[in-house]
């Protein structure tokens, strides 16, 4: 019996309990987007923080030089049937943007993946620095490339910033395209002459 055969047991065992009611008064903002990036649902906590986005774009919701990279995340969950877990920018209700931790898993109907769902959280590390501006890296990808330019594995990376290797391999694919390097040392020397990251002295590499 797989995890969700079990949850629907164990929801039957409690007299047909209905889960929907509960993931509309989390307090974690949690939502709902179609195949086509649209969002459908947003329960009461996502509703007060970035207003009503049913009916729009999931990817507007983040700052303008996030849109596509978003947009290309909804795509591979959409194609791979793959969660996922990234950080971007997110526009509040006051037209304000704020670093958030999206997790997301594929909907399915049928075994084919019809739509997306996804809960967003605060950003968890303490004491990373903001994005410069114009930079087009969001902060978790500059947590990353700080840690790469450390000298930390995939796995380091996974494990110091709680992530799962394909994410932690997802930031530094983004990472490394954004910066236009083919390899995380190209990277590293490209992200040092931009003031992006600050490379340990050589006795600590």
């Amino acid at each position: 019996m797989n995890g969700m055969s079990r949850l629907a047991a164990e929801l039957d065992d409690l007299g047909g309990a209905d889960i929907t009611g509960a993931l509309e008064e989390l307090p974690v903002r949690s939502f709902v987007v179609d195949g086509e990036g649209v969002v459908r649902w947003q329960n009461a906590a996502s509703l007060a923080a970035i207003g009503d986005w049913a009916g729009r774009k999931w990817y507007e919701v983040v700052s303008e030089n996030q849109t596509q990279e978003l947009e290309a995340v909804v795509r591979r969950i959409i194609c791979s049937g793959d969660p996922a877990e990234l950080t971007f920018d997110v526009r509040e209700s006051g037209g304000v943007t704020v670093p958030r931790e999206i997790s997301a898993a594929p909907l399915r109907e049928g075994g084919a993946v019809v739509g997306l769902f996804g809960v967003s959280v605060p950003v968890r590390s303490q004491g990373a620095q903001p994005a410069p501006e114009g930079s087009r890296l969001t902060q978790r990808q500059l947590e990353v490339l700080q840690l790469l330019a450390e000298g930390k594995s995939t796995q380091q990376i996974a494990d110091e910033l709680v992530l799962s290797k394909t994410t932690v391999r997802n930031h530094i694919a983004h990472v490394l395209a954004n910066l236009g390097a083919h390899t995380r040392v190209q990277a590293v020397i490209a992200a040092s002459k931009a003031g992006l990251v600050r490379l340990p002295p050589p006795e600590e590499r």
